[in-house]
């Protein structure tokens, strides 16, 4: 049996590593976090051993696998340790260990560790609001949010404004609706998992303890969970059927209501977009007979009617003017850096200026970069009048996409619904993304067959990154016990080698699936990205996360067996998933203080005090803004809770401590996000919660997993059929719950009836003075340029 001190050292070493593998810790400050903990963990277990003998410290390397621990080589001249299995690897790297005698200590040891740690970022962030606001109180300080959602002038005010805040019409104005629907989340994460948990704490947990008849033998952390009852007890399986009737029950209501506040939410969003979005549809698959601004209007026109579209821009091919717009805007960033410098050192700066076959000018900086921007404006105005006229004509620089706005909203959705060739890939309407999100790249390609072609490398990537994650993260793990350091650093090597590569891997998962995502598929807006990483991410952390044991070694050999033998699922998830819930519960008290880190802010921190260096405040702020997307953007924080949650529902009867667990990790939660989203993060472009449906809909089947789970369990233990059978019948219930939430609620389109009826939201929104058209950014700077050179005062 280990020592206390080193199952704690043995306890934060598996609730890190599958930190990492959520994501959940920075990935910037993985290797220092990693450091430092493993540092003292080590420090721990060497003062415990160092009166140990040799043969004790061979025994309990032994014992490595067996006790879910990983120890550290107590001498240089230790005899090597035998090469272990490939499935005591695969452990080894993942970090999953099983249930065993002592977890306790270390349980309360990481609940305590964490809470001081979150004390002390709580307190730390305190101090870094009063001195950097314009970094974590700008929408304060700019007045955007409402004045319900103002923290008190306080040192500790900020931590009232997640609950003090209400997620209403004023705030998803100020913030978007995605932003807003997030902080609700958050609200019905907790509410399932209190729901969950009180129940599970009150009922199941006295009833596990007292009598489930598992003797001494039992680990402390089980004897109130499932771990403590017999095989085939005579009745206490019965009631944690009922227990899984009511989970089901719990998440399938409280989703749908959920789901119909959100529908007035949504309809309000819709009725309520701005001009030319809420007119406007992206028209794809043009026939090269109608690329044109005057044929698609001509065409428009005869089907839905004379005089009903207002505006048309077709996507143009515009390299060359993109490369100049791109310079004369990295020429005025020049200058207005020179600008500053002159401004803070009051002496103008000078550079060389290195032309080819002559010798190095030095100029003046100010001067020279005015010339520059005077220079490339007059080819801008040029090329943009050449774009202009060819425009007219059919092909040449247009593309076979458009952006066509109508006069009203009824024809919008009527030419939607039409049919308007028998080929399905021309003339496709859909609705158009926020402005600042299209990728005009996108959709300036015309090659369907290069989009299928790049499409099938992606999935190919992806399935690569699924089936290689365990193969590559033991290549570099073995890579990194191989190197052995001289002396003291030895020891603290080892203790780092062994999740080296689930660190270098896991580091930078969201990048990677971002990036496959940009070079491989066809999207016509950034938040189309946002949305298929959350689908992968999710999936890849439900296999890799809630799935790690049953999964073991080898991702494809898994596939197969289950391909096999579809009946052996069941069975399989009873057998692994019940033996790592103290694993578990110390995973999700480590995800408390992973949340408070984001708290810090401290990439755009770090962003903003080197910005500051070179620009005023005002642009270091706005070069500092927003926040890495491939991490804290809405996809991968929506995959990460997601995942939060179906870990409470999933482990739920296993353990009922764990949802309540959870429900605390999302009260943290509601601090930190309910002040960051609201006070400090910039706005974002808004889908109007596509991230929550998507977030729902994810919810539901992970219940389907927690429903196959308890039905292997009771097939297995239960004395009769009937738990399994009532297992089975929630089973049943949640899939159809999870198909009938797919086709019952019809959030993408407002009704065509709201429409017909408008009431003053939409009369109110008609009204407004219109937002930027769909017209590409390098047009709409080119035309800003061309007519200030025309202008009499610039011709003067």
């Amino acid at each position: 049996r280990l020592k206390s001190g080193q199952k704690i050292y043995v306890a934060n070493r598996r609730s890190f590593v599958l930190s990492l593998l959520t994501g959940q810790a920075q990935p910037r400050v993985l290797l220092l976090m990693r450091t430092l903990l493993i540092l003292s963990c080590f420090l721990h277990v060497l003062a415990k051993e160092a009166c140990e003998t040799a043969d004790d410290t061979s025994l309990l390397q032994g014992k490595a696998h067996e006790q879910g621990a990983i120890l550290l080589a107590a001498n240089a001249t230790q005899t090597p340790e035998p090469k272990k299995p490939a499935d005591d690897q695969a452990e080894e790297v993942m970090g999953v260990a099983g249930n065993a005698m002592g977890d306790e200590h270390a349980f309360f040891s990481g609940l305590m560790s964490n809470v001081v740690t979150i004390t002390g970022i709580f307190g730390m962030f305190g101090l870094l609001r009063m001195y950097y606001p314009l970094v974590y109180s700008f929408n304060i300080l700019e007045k955007t949010i409402p004045e319900s959602a103002l923290p008190e002038e306080t040192y500790l005010g900020w931590l009232k404004v997640g609950f003090k805040v209400k997620t209403d019409d004023e705030l998803a104005k100020a913030l978007g609706l995605d932003s807003v629907m997030m902080l609700e989340f958050i609200n019905l994460a907790f509410a399932i998992c209190i729901r969950i948990g009180g129940v599970g704490v009150c009922i199941l947990c006295p009833l596990h303890f007292f009598f489930g008849e598992g003797g001494p033998k039992i680990p402390s952390l089980s004897k109130i969970g499932m771990g403590n009852v017999i095989n085939h007890h005579p009745w206490l399986y019965y009631v944690q059927a009922l227990f899984v009737v009511y989970v089901c029950y719990i998440v399938k209501t409280l989703i749908y209501d959920a789901q119909e506040k959100f529908l007035v939410r949504r309809f309000k969003w819709l009725k309520t977009l701005p001009h030319p979005r809420s007119r406007t549809v992206l028209v794809e698959g043009i026939p090269d007979e109608f690329t044109c601004e005057d044929k698609i209007r001509e065409f428009f026109g005869l089907a839905l009617g004379n005089d009903v579209v207002e505006e048309v821009h077709t996507v143009k091919k515009t390299r060359t003017l993109i490369g100049l717009v791109q310079y004369r805007d990295t020429a005025l960033d020049q200058k207005s850096q020179a600008e500053f410098q002159l401004e803070k050192n009051e002496k103008r700066p000078e550079h060389y200026v290195v032309n080819v076959g002559q010798v190095p000018q030095k100029v003046d900086s100010i001067e020279f970069y005015t010339a520059e921007v005077q220079k490339t404006e007059e080819a801008i105005a040029e090329e943009y009048h050449r774009i202009l006229e060819e425009s007219k004509k059919v092909g040449g620089v247009n593309c076979r996409n458009a952006f066509v706005s109508f006069k009203d909203r009824k024809s919008v959705e009527l030419a939607k619904e039409l049919d308007y060739d028998s080929d399905a890939y021309t003339w496709i309407l859909s609705e158009p993304p926020d402005i600042e999100m299209v990728r005009w790249q996108e959709l300036r390609l015309d090659d369907n067959y290069t989009e299928t072609a790049t499409e099938f490398i992606g999935y190919a990537c992806v399935f690569g990154l699924y089936a290689g994650f365990v193969p590559i993260c033991l290549a570099i793990t073995n890579l990194a016990n191989s190197i052995h350091l001289p002396g003291f650093l030895n020891p603290l090597w080892a203790s780092l080698a062994p999740t080296m590569g689930l660190t270098i891997f896991l580091s930078f998962l969201p990048t990677v699936l971002l990036m496959v995502i940009d070079n491989c598929y066809t999207l016509r807006s950034s938040s189309r990205a946002q949305e298929m990483l959350l689908r992968w991410y999710f999936w890849f952390q439900v296999i890799f996360v809630l799935l790690v044991t049953a999964v073991g070694n080898d991702f494809l050999d898994f596939c197969k067996d289950v391909a096999r033998t579809p009946l052996s699922f069941p069975h399989l998830l009873a057998d692994q998933l019940p033996k790592a819930t103290h694993f578990y519960m110390n995973w999700v008290v480590v995800q408390w203080s992973t949340h408070a880190l984001n708290l810090l802010r401290y990439i755009n921190l770090s962003k903003f005090l080197g910005f500051r260096t070179i620009y005023t405040e005002e642009e270091a702020k706005k070069k500092a803004e927003p926040e890495d997307q491939d991490y804290y953007g809405f996809g991968s924080r929506s995959a990460r809770w997601s995942i939060n949650l179906l870990v409470g529902i999933v482990f739920g009867t296993l353990n009922p401590t764990i949802p309540l667990l959870e429900a605390i990790n999302f009260l943290i939660s509601r601090v930190i996000y309910g002040y960051l989203i609201v006070a400090a993060e910039t706005k974002k472009a808004d889908l109007g919660g596509n991230f929550w449906v998507m977030n729902l809909r994810h919810v539901l089947a992970g219940t389907i997993l927690y429903c196959i789970l308890m039905t292997g369990v009771f097939l297995d233990r239960a004395p009769t059929m009937v738990p399994a059978a009532v297992a089975i019948t929630c089973l049943i219930f949640i899939v159809r719950s999870y198909f009938h939430f797919t086709n019952h609620f019809r959030w993408e389109a407002l009704p065509f009836k709201e429409m017909m009826y408008k009431d003053k939201d939409m009369i109110a929104a008609a009204a407004e003075d219109p937002q930027e058209s769909y017209e590409q950014p390098e047009m709409r700077h080119a035309r800003s340029i061309a007519a200030n050179a025309n202008s009499p005062k610039r011709s003067g």
